[in-house]
Parts: structure tokens; sequence; C-alpha cells
């Protein structure tokens, strides 16, 4: 995958930021009013304290995930990333299970920076 690209470094920068399991930091990579379609979540997450717990949650599972594929559309203040990836999870007895999921982020720029405006994530059918 070539991060070079802007808009896809971030998705990448935000799996970085998963993966070190700080909720906070997370958090911080999408919009105020941000919303958030969570691979496990039983409902729609609105907004940073909604998506923080939800966050709060995920982390006890230690995840990490690389991205497989990934497609980009940029219009400038507004970008569309849609792709697939895969995240390794700890199940509920002590071993770890890959959970491969397809995604769709769309970011905007807030004060030049990207941030996550809507982010949905499921898991891949069987």
């Amino acid at each position: 995958i070539n991060m070079g690209q802007p808009i896809i470094g971030y998705i990448q920068h935000w799996l970085d930021t998963v993966c070190k399991h700080n909720p906070s930091d997370i958090v911080n990579l999408y919009a105020p009013d941000g919303v958030l379609l969570g691979t496990v979540a039983q409902s729609i997450k609105n907004g940073r304290g909604e998506i923080g717990q939800y966050f709060n949650m995920f982390v006890t599972k230690k995840p990490c995930g690389e991205i497989d594929t990934y497609y980009v559309q940029d219009y400038g203040d507004i970008a569309i990333v849609d792709g697939t990836y895969t995240f390794e999870l700890n199940n509920d007895y002590g071993g770890r299970d890959s959970v491969p999921a397809r995604f769709t982020f769309v970011l905007r720029k807030i004060n030049g920076g990207w941030k996550i405006a809507t982010h949905h994530s499921s898991a891949q059918p069987e």
C-alpha cells in the first residue's frame, strides 16, 4: 500500500492509533459531530462522547489491523475511502481471532486537517 497519499495515510494513522489502544487518542481523530457505525456496536454512535464509549469497550479486545484494499475519492475538503481491513482481536477464550471487515470513512477537512465525519465498519459476510 502506498502511504504517500495523505488521505489513505490518515486512515493508516487511524489504524496505527487503534493498535495503541488509547481511546482518547482514537476519538480525537473523529470530527466533534462524527458518526460511527462500529463493527461490534449495537447502535450508531453520534459525537465524540458516544464514539469514546465504543472505543473504551473495543480496546479491551486489544485490536490491531491491516488495510487489505482501498479506494479513494478525493473531493478537496471531503474524501471518501472504502475498502477492507483485517483485525486481530482477543477473544473470550484467551486466544486471538482474525476478523475480516469492510469499511467506509468519510473524511472532512477541519482547520486544515482531516477528521473522520463518518465511519462505517462491518464484518465481511461469510
